[in-house]
């Protein structure tokens, strides 16, 4: 019985950016990859599948205060907040070498039948294998985004068989990916993010055709703001939303 877990993770030159930090989308590999590894080091999945059910991610609320560099090791650290009906939340911690917390956060996440693609309740036995003694007081807010009005730029994106995960929908990283993609290469030559949260609403297949909206805001003398809602062709309501605020990039 644990409710809190940490592996250890060598920055290596796959995943890195031209400025030898570590990317983004592998600091977020990192979290889902310590939540398989717990979840099946105490038993309750094996290779991330519970009576063929398995944990789908809804929302990311992370900060990043500093990305490792190559060679760097770290640790990624989750820990069980709690549940509330279907929802579980986990907390994340990425401290560097020195033991100085460089990423902190938070997701909420779902089970869900994999054949059915329908949420389902966690049993009793994965309740007791996390210690967890009672439901939260209450659930943590899921559509908190500012709203994008006016969309200033936009892009259309066809999935890739690449693209799709061990879940057969598309990696939760890739939309990430593409939000950013949108962006002036100026913003992101000279910014990094800093802020992430995303809330995953709907899940893309291989083949689908989805649109992309973004747009910049500014915070403040140093600080950006990007909006950005990512459509299926076939909806007129957003699959994902994200925000994220980036900061002047350091040497």
């Amino acid at each position: 019985m644990s409710n809190k877990f940490s592996k250890q993770y060598t920055i290596n030159i796959y995943d890195i950016d031209s400025n030898y930090k570590c990317k983004y989308s592998s600091l977020m590999n990192y979290l889902w990859d310590v939540v398989v590894s717990q979840s099946d080091a105490l038993g309750e999945t094996h290779n991330g599948f519970v009576n063929n059910c398995v944990w789908v991610l809804l929302k990311y609320d992370l900060n990043i205060l500093e990305y490792p560099k190559f060679r760097d090791t770290i640790t990624v650290e989750t820990d069980i907040v709690g549940i509330k009906k279907l929802y579980g939340y986990r907390s994340f911690t990425i401290r560097n070498s020195k033991g100085h917390v460089i990423v902190s956060g938070l997701s909420t996440a779902i089970l869900i039948d994999f054949d059915k693609r329908r949420p389902v309740k966690m049993s009793p036995e994965q309740i007791k294998i996390y210690g967890i003694e009672k439901e939260l007081e209450e659930a943590f807010p899921l559509d908190d985004f500012i709203k994008l009005e006016n969309p200033t730029y936009s892009k259309n994106y066809t999935i890739r068989y690449s693209d799709i995960d061990a879940n057969k929908h598309v990696n939760n990283v890739k939309y990430i990916e593409m939000a950013v993609d949108t962006l002036p290469r100026d913003l992101l030559n000279n910014y990094e993010i800093s802020t992430l949260k995303i809330l995953f609403k709907q899940e893309a297949m291989d083949g689908s055709s989805l649109h992309l909206f973004s747009d910049v805001m500014n915070h403040d003398a140093s600080d950006l703001i990007t909006l950005h809602t990512i459509f299926d062709k076939n909806h007129d309501k957003p699959i994902t939303k994200l925000e994220f605020k980036w900061k002047k990039s350091l040497p």
